[in-house]
């Protein structure tokens, strides 16, 4: 096999890993190798704060007796050089006398120099950089290079771009089939939900994860929500004011209030020029641990967070109808004026046909 098969094959072993389990960490498999191309050890980081893929392909080896100072070391990401929760998987390599590391992506942590210090200890280092593994750590890579959450935009638009009428009704643009993906994976893949109060009231939608025959699980939801509409006491009775036990409601605004209401916490964040300051939002939620947030809003919020170069993926749903009306709500509602060499430009990652709903996934390039 190839050093990129190899690679492959712990590219697959890392995406065994339940995202939620390893945030803030990124996901990462490895291999031990004889010199005769045996995979002897195999492993992934299965959840943050436990054993990393190195550690569990370097153990899964020396049980089945490999001699360490002939293998080479097959992992998805720079092996980690600091101490964390863990030691740093660099001592593990150099104390084991391993003498090579082929690896499928550097890591944008300024804390690890990985491949610095291991060719400084003797081990020879190659480095193959490949998409699939890249990609895999989208959400790492943006908490570490840009101190921010992965942020997720999803809406459901006629043909013509309109998101609901003119009176905010939406149901239902999309089909039951898309819905039900939106569950499966965007919404299970989300460490929260980000929208308004004026969503929230308007739709008094559960906003959590359902999937068929399974259990409803939780999910924490982000609203914006300037002047606390949700804790007046005639909202207490919405959809999202469930049970929770794992997950909060986290309502961002400008005052400084707290309250008492179980598992709902509010985020103060300055105004400036009429909008929050979301580079301070950015902090307060890698602080919580959310490193990846869906958007299901309106219009005038996903402009918003679009002008503020805050959405980094759009998943469109396109239903087959038309809405003939100026008036009817737009997927982006700006009042800026925009040339066409001032569009944001997007590049399609994928796309596919959902009954009879076609689903466009779309990375912003800023």
């Amino acid at each position: 096999m190839s050093a990129s098969a190899y690679l492959h094959k712990a590219f697959l072993l890392a995406g065994k890993a339940d995202p939620k389990k390893i945030r803030p960490n990124p996901f990462v498999g490895a291999l031990v190798v004889s010199k005769e191309g045996q995979v002897l050890g195999e492993g992934y980081h299965e959840k943050a704060g436990e054993a990393h893929a190195e550690v569990i392909a370097i153990k899964n080896a020396i049980i089945h007796g490999a001699d360490l100072s002939t293998c080479t070391l097959y992992v998805t990401l720079e092996p980690c050089s600091h101490t964390g929760k863990t030691p740093p998987c660099t001592d593990l390599i150099i104390r084991h006398s391993i003498p090579k590391v082929i690896i499928g992506s550097l890591d944008p942590n300024p804390m690890v120099s990985g491949v610095e210090i291991l060719k400084k200890n003797g081990v020879a280092v190659e480095v193959f950089e490949m998409p699939d593994i890249v990609a895999l750590n989208d959400t790492f890579n943006i908490n570490q290079i840009l101190k921010r959450p992965k942020y997720i935009l999803k809406s459901a638009i006629t043909l013509n771009g309109k998101i609901a009428d003119r009176f905010g009704e939406s149901k239902w643009i999309s089909n039951e089939q898309s819905r039900a993906h939106v569950h499966e994976h965007l919404r299970a893949r989300a460490d929260a939900i980000l929208t308004t109060a004026k969503t929230v009231i308007r739709d008094n939608a559960t906003m959590n994860i359902r999937i068929k025959d399974q259990m409803e699980e939780e999910l924490n939801l982000i609203v914006f929500d300037k002047n606390l509409d949700l804790l007046k006491k005639e909202n207490h009775q919405l959809s999202i004011f469930y049970k929770r036990n794992s997950s909060k409601i986290y309502l961002v605004t400008d005052m400084a209030e707290t309250t008492t209401l179980p598992n709902v916490e509010t985020i103060s964040i300055p105004i400036n020029d009429g909008k929050f300051d979301l580079k301070m939002l950015h902090k307060e939620l890698i602080e919580r641990n959310i490193c990846q947030v869906l958007i299901e809003a309106g219009g005038s919020l996903n402009a918003s967070m679009m002008e503020a170069k805050a959405i980094d993926e759009i998943y469109t749903f396109v239903g087959p109808q038309i809405l003939m009306d100026n008036s009817a709500i737009n997927q982006f509602n700006s009042n800026q004026i925009q040339t066409m060499d001032k569009a944001v430009k997007l590049q399609l990652l994928d796309s596919m046909t959902i009954a009879e709903d076609i689903l466009l996934r779309h990375r912003v390039i800023h």
